[in-house]
């Protein structure tokens, strides 16, 4: 009996169906998830290793990551040819590849940490190598499916196997809310939109101390520190604004930018209110606020610590101007109390989740 392999003239037709299929999904996804997803963790790495030398653009790179991968991937199927069921294996070392560049993930010195692949790779080329034998060897002796092109099973066998992998990819790189968010907003801010970088997950909880600090520093900017850092959410273990703690966790903007943006008499004087907020020592907070703002233009954040402290501690406090934010205040007290068991931090956080009030009670240390 000849192995169904021999009939190689009749079957043609049917291996092309499952190579475009196959060089289809992985030119979709590769780019897609180049262009629109691992973006700016490809800036990230390249201007790391660079060392700030170049500059990563997203179109340009998606494009010619995805076909350098390609191009491996036929180089793969040339020497270890695949026509079955196994021919979306021959796609598998781009793929790894592509979560190798794409798992970028730089520690406080800003160098990668890749010493979990260095096990990884060897172990992976011996099963991939091995497994790649056996198809080889049982390929010939394969049926051929009674359906062709496009309704074969070789062909949705090869695409069930294609998404396989794509998940692995996608589990295995650097899929960190966060530092996404911290990357964007890098760029943005090299481009002096900080109004665009303030955008940058604003809906989402996922935070660090340093997307905390780089949001900071970009509300500094504009001047709106005092309004609205508390309409982010605050990492836990973010208890100190200031110029050396920001520079240390930048990547895309210079240390001396982020210093130098950190030291004008408003940044210092914002930096230093709001680190008290942070640590919730407001009576220093209201002996000094006073001297550095009049009343009429007091920060909203500043005003609704004042309200509090004053409140809580029994002192008179001056007639404000502005009488919605202690009508505020009553409204998150009484919804405190109306409000029991678990479900009250949630209640609070969606209607005062942007209040130091909030803070005060649910966040930082205790």
């Amino acid at each position: 009996m000849k192995p169904y392999l021999n009939d190689t003239q009749e079957r043609i037709p049917d291996r092309r169906y499952t190579q475009v299929v196959c060089a289809i999904a992985f030119w979709v996804f590769s780019f897609v998830y180049l262009f629109f997803y691992q973006a700016e963790v490809l800036s990230a790495g390249q201007h790391v290793l660079s060392g700030g030398r170049t500059y990563y653009h997203r179109l340009i790179g998606a494009f010619l990551i995805t076909l350098a991968l390609y191009l491996l991937q036929r180089a793969v199927a040339y020497f270890v040819p695949l026509y079955k069921r196994g021919h979306a294996l021959t796609y598998f070392p781009s793929l790894l590849i592509l979560t190798l560049i794409t798992d970028f993930s730089p520690d406080t010195g800003k160098d990668s940490s890749m010493s979990g692949w260095w096990i990884a790779i060897p172990v992976l080329a011996i099963l991939y190598f091995a497994v790649q034998w056996v198809l080889r060897q049982i390929e010939p002796y394969e049926p051929e499916d009674a359906s062709p092109g496009l309704l074969s099973r070789t062909t949705w066998v090869n695409l069930l196997s294609m998404c396989i992998m794509f998940v692995a990819v996608g589990i295995f790189s650097n899929g960190d809310e966060s530092f996404h968010y911290r990357m964007r907003m890098e760029q943005l801010i090299t481009e002096g939109k900080y109004t665009e970088a303030l955008q940058v997950g604003r809906r989402s909880m996922a935070t660090d101390p340093p997307l905390t600090m780089l949001r900071a520093y970009a509300l500094s900017q504009q001047g709106l520190l005092g309004d609205r850092f508390f309409h982010y959410p605050v990492a836990e273990g973010t208890e100190l604004l200031a110029a050396d703690s920001a520079s240390m966790q930048v990547i895309l903007i210079p240390d001396s930018v982020v210093r130098a943006g950190a030291e004008t008499p408003r940044s210092r004087v914002d930096n230093r209110l709001m680190n008290l907020l942070l640590h919730k020592d407001l009576g220093t907070f209201a002996a000094v606020v006073s001297k550095v703002y009049p009343d009429s233009l007091m920060p909203k954040h500043y005003e609704e610590a004042l309200v509090y402290y004053h409140y809580y501690s029994g002192q008179p406090m001056k007639e404000m101007q502005d009488h919605v934010t202690e009508t505020d205040f009553m409204d998150f007290r009484k919804m405190e109390k109306e409000q029991q068991g678990k479900g009250v931090r949630n209640q609070l956080r969606r209607t005062f989740g942007n209040t130091y009030w909030y803070y005060y009670k649910y966040g930082g240390k205790k």
